[in-house]
This record gives C-alpha cells, structure tokens and sequence, in this order.
C-alpha cells in the first residue's frame, strides 16, 4: 500500500520564511522606486539632449580651434560664421576668401614668418626668393594642400560637437531630473497629463536655448569684423583664391610680384623635374634585367629613409617596386626608417599617402623621423601604414621593431627632444625588448633613425667610427666573432638613416655563427642634408644629391639577410641598378654551429 505523499507547510512563525518574504517585498519597492525612475531619467537626458543641441553647436563651433603650420610658419586655425574665409597675417593686413560652407569658414591666423622668413616678422619675409621657394607647393597642387588643413579643423569640430552634445545631454539632463524629483506628485501627475503644456514648454525651453546659442555665435570673435576688404586681389584670379580681397595696400602690392614669381618658380620646378624623371624612369627600363628579386627560400624587403616628401623619387620608387612586381619579384613590404617628410605639416598627407602607395597591395611598415610630428604620424596610419612603436610587429612575415625619433627638428628651426627619452635612452629600451623576446620571436629588421638611438642599441661608442672603419667581408666569417668589437645582436639587420649618405654595410657576427646585417640608409629623396634658406629641397624639386634605396633580402628560415641590391639615382637622372651583393655565410653556418658544439662537447668531456 502506496505511503500518502508528504507534504510541509511553511509556519507563519517560521523566522525565515518570514524574512524571506520581506526580503521579497522589499525587492519589490525597490524595483518598484528605481525603474520609473530610471526610464524617467533617460527621457530626461533624451529631452536634454534634443533642446540643448543648438547651445552644443555654438559651443563647438567657437571652441574649434587647431595650431598648425604652413611651410615653416606656426598657424593657428578657427572658424568664422560670416561666410567667409581669412588668412590673418597680424599687421601685415588680412585676406579675404569668399570660400566657406554654408555660412562656416576658416580663419587661418599666421603668426609671422619669424626665423625661417626674417628677422622682422613682417610680411616681406614671404616674398622673398626661398621663402617663395619653399612654398611653391601651394601652386603645384593647392586642392590637396587645402584639403589637408580643412580636415584637420573638421576633425576638430566634430571632436568638439561629441564633447560639448555629450556634456549638455548629461549636465541638462540631470538638471531636469532633479527638478521633476523635486517638485510635488500632484504637479507631476498633471504635466504628464497635459502633453501640450509640456510641448509648449519643451519648444520654449529649445527656442531659448536657440537664441542663447546665437547670442553666443555673434558675441565670438569669427563672427566680428568685416567680411572682404577694399582691394580686390585680381593675382589671385584663376586660383582656389579667385574673388579674394584685403585691407591692406602693402598686400596687394607685394603679393602680385610675388605669384608671378611663384609661378615662374613652378614652372621651372615643373620643367627641370619632368626632365629628370623622364630621363630617370628610361633608365630604369633599360637595366630591368638587372633588377633582382628574391631567391629560392628568400624574401625581400624595400627599403626607404628620408624621403622628404620627394614627389620625383616617390614615382621613381613606386616604379621600381612596380617593375619587381610584374617580374614576379616583388618585396614582401616597403619598410620605412623615418624623415617621410619634410616639416610635418598637415599639407604633407599627401605625400605620405602617395609614399604609402608606393608599395601597391603590399603592406608598409614606418618609423617616424626627426621630422614627424604627432600629425604626420596619424597620417601615416591613416594611410594603412603600421607605425612601429617599439613592440615587435609581424608585417606579412617579417618581424620587425623600431619607434619615432625621440627628437623633432623643424626646418630652419631649433631641435629638441620630444620628451624626456634620449636617443641613447631610446636605443637601450629597444635593445631590452629585443633581448627579451623568445629566441624564434627576435626581431628580423630594426630601424631607429638616427645613428645615436643605434650605437646605443648595439652597445658601442661609435656607429659612425664602425661603419667609416675599413672596409670588412660581408661573406667571410673571422675567426673570433668579438674582432668587429661588437656583442652578440638579437636581431637579423639594423637599419637607419638621418645622414644622407651613402655608406657601405657591415656585418656583425656573432658568436654562435648567425650574423646582423647593418646599413646606414642614404636619402631616398635626394634630400640635402643640412637645409639653410639659400640651399635647401622642396618636396617638388628633383633630388639635390645622389639617392639611393636597398632592395634587402632575407632567408626565410633563418630570418637573417642573405643580400641586396642598391637603386642609385645621380643629380643629373643617371640611374645604375647595381648588382646583387651576397652577405653572410649560409652554406657554412651549419657546419661552423656543429663545429662549436663539438667542440664544447670535447672540452666538457676533458
């Protein structure tokens, strides 16, 4: 006979369960207080949000501001709300563009020529011939120069509108929660009521914000002044500039001798660059049977160092990777070490995305130069570059390290370290990271820019004493590894520029038999050196000295660098492609690590 089922009955005296119950009920009041409140504050932040935008644009709108520079002159850009566009040259007189979008212009303010244009800071220092020089770029391809500085401010104003639509929402928004929390029930009950008062309350409430935002616009200073000055500036007809006028007489004047100058100067840039690169790239078909590319078990890497925005020397590199490519021989990436550019200025994006280019589908690896700034170096990763940053970054195979020049110099100006790191500082930290990565993880190519930032990666005095030394063996291993004075190097190359020179290449070996391939790149722009106002390149003229790239290769296995090829590039478009030059000593490295095992089996042994 089945046993009846037992059941438990809670006891209404039971402590627990009488806790349990108001623990529940408890639960209850709380859910029952926190979620109107909770969707009443985020109708309150949406509410605040929505009346408060225009007061969020206007704040934008006169809080945008972006310092820059022009060539070499510092320049501060805001924005206008007559229309119009400016370019403020301080007591020289102001410019006026009828170029804005809808009634949002920029204001360019121009803090003088100063060091780099004369010592008065007065509007003669950019009339004269190198200043015109120097900025002729602004004649050969105005659009794209414009553009850049345009999207800086653009980017600017859209970072200030995510801020100031973010801090009104939240500040307005709790305001308005407050509020309703603290008037009495009956009056909340009778606004939820009564949908027209809150819609005649919420418009007025918008309507005042409104005028609050246009009082806020009038009161800036883009929106005072005149907006076109009494001289109408007819050199500038047929530019990005037509319709421009200014106030001052001194202006106009100079400034119609000075585009006729201009224009002279492109023109003859124009012509002596075509002459060159036509006669360059002739050469170049001519020796492509000499172009090599990598061997069997090899890869190869294109180098690049100082450029300086050479747009010749761009189309000529990019031709050559173009040709090894068609050959079938293509370089695994572009590696860049530094000097992209040639003032870091906003306008150089161009170049650095044509540099970028120069390797088609194929990845491209960068430093940054002394010659960077933090907004070429957005550029550059803007462009699809990977920027090294001192970590070891696998780029389609190749492990490679390096990081920005911890110094920055500006044409014509001082030089100064960025922060607090040296380049002694700088080479010892990529040293530890080298040293710390696992054996089959080290780096197959370092960069650093400069010499200094090297020699301190490889822990010498000199880099500069090595690599002007006699002229060693690139393929014969000595009998001590410790006779070309320097320890043992985890990395299979090091690579860097900043000099312009061309210099031979070294190799390091080291004491297991492996080897570090070394090689102070020249400039691949052809850029002079030491730049002064009578003797200096512009990213539109054909190269000033001798430039010269690597094609390097690498055994797949071993990572470390089997050869190259040198691209050289005379001042007159004389072209030689050298042959390839072996390095190292492969065939033998396995018999010479079985010959030192053995023999530190034999002496174990004894």
């Amino acid at each position: 006979m089945d046993e009846p089922a037992v059941t438990t009955t809670e006891s209404p005296d039971d402590p627990s369960s009488t806790q349990h119950g108001a623990r529940r009920a408890a639960a209850g009041r709380a859910a029952g207080w926190a979620l109107p409140r909770a969707k009443r504050l985020l109708l309150c932040l949406v509410a605040a949000t929505v009346i408060g935008s225009p007061l969020a644009v206007a704040w934008a709108i006169t809080h945008t501001e972006v310092d820059g520079m022009i060539g070499t002159t510092p320049t501060t850009f805001t924005l206008s709300t007559q229309g119009h566009s400016e370019v403020r040259l301080g007591i020289a007189g102001t410019v006026y563009l009828p170029q804005a979008q809808g009634p949002i212009g920029v204001i360019a303010t121009v803090d003088g020529p100063g060091e780099s244009g004369s010592s008065g800071g007065d509007l003669a220092g950019y009339v004269r011939p190198e200043m015109l020089e120097l900025y002729t770029g602004l004649f050969h391809d105005p659009g794209a120069a414009v553009d850049e500085y345009v999207s800086l401010v653009e980017q600017e104003l859209r970072d200030q509108l995510v801020a100031s639509v973010f801090w009104v929402g939240l500040a307005g928004g709790l305001g308005l929660f407050v509020l309703i929390e603290l008037l009495p029930a009956r009056m909340v009950r009778e606004r939820r009521r009564d949908a027209v008062r809150v819609g005649a309350s919420a418009a007025l409430a918008l309507a005042m914000v409104a005028g609050l935002a246009w009082v806020q616009l009038q009161a800036s200073a883009g929106s005072r002044g005149p907006t076109e000055g009494p001289y109408a500036l007819s050199a500038l007809d047929g530019t990005l500039a037509a319709g421009a006028t200014t106030d001052s007489p001194v202006v106009r004047a100079l400034l119609g001798g000075a585009i006729n100058r201009a224009r002279s100067l492109v023109d003859r840039q124009e012509a002596d660059e075509r002459a060159y690169r036509e006669t360059a790239s002739q050469g170049l078909d001519d020796q492509s049977e000499a172009m090599d590319g990598p061997g069997e078990g090899e890869v190869s890497v294109m180098m690049q160092s100082d450029m300086h925005c050479n747009t010749t020397m761009i189309r000529l590199q990019r031709q050559v990777f173009s040709m090894l490519v068609d050959d079938d021989q293509a370089p695994a990436l572009l590696a860049i070490a530094g000097d992209l550019t040639t003032n870091g200025t906003a306008a150089e994006g161009t170049c650095i995305r044509n540099e970028r280019d120069i390797a088609g589908d194929r990845p491209v690896a960068a430093i940054g130069g002394n010659h960077e700034t933090d907004i070429s170096e957005q550029q550059m990763a803007d462009a699809g570059m990977t920027v090294l940053d001192g970590e070891i970054e696998d780029v389609d195979g190749v492990r490679l390290l390096g990081d920005l020049d911890p110094s920055r110099s500006e044409l014509f100006g001082p030089v100064g370290l960025r922060g607090d790191e040296t380049q002694v500082g700088q080479g010892e930290r990529i040293r530890e990271v080298a040293d710390d990565a696992d054996e089959g993880d080290r780096p197959d190519v370092v960069m650093l820019h400069e010499a200094y930032a090297t020699q301190a990666f490889l822990g010498i005095e000199s880099v500069r004493d090595l690599v002007d030394g006699p002229e060693t063996s690139l393929t014969q291993r000595p009998l001590d590894a410790a006779d070309d004075g320097v320890d043992d190097v985890p990395a299979g190359s090091v690579f860097y520029g900043h000099w312009h020179r061309p210099v031979e290449p070294r190799v390091l070996w080291n004491s297991d038999g492996t080897w570090t391939f070394l090689m102070e790149l020249n400039t691949t722009g052809g850029a002079v050196d030491r730049p002064s106002l009578t003797n200096f390149s512009t990213p539109w003229s054909r190269p000033q000295q001798e430039a010269s790239f690597p094609v390097v290769f690498l055994d797949e296995e071993t990572r470390m660098v089997t050869g190259y090829q040198l691209y050289r590039f005379a001042t007159d478009g004389t072209v030689t492609v050298e042959p390839r030059v072996d390095v190292g000593d492969l065939d033998g490295l396995a018999d010479y690590q079985e010959t030192q095992d053995s023999a530190g089996s034999g002496s174990s042994g004894g």
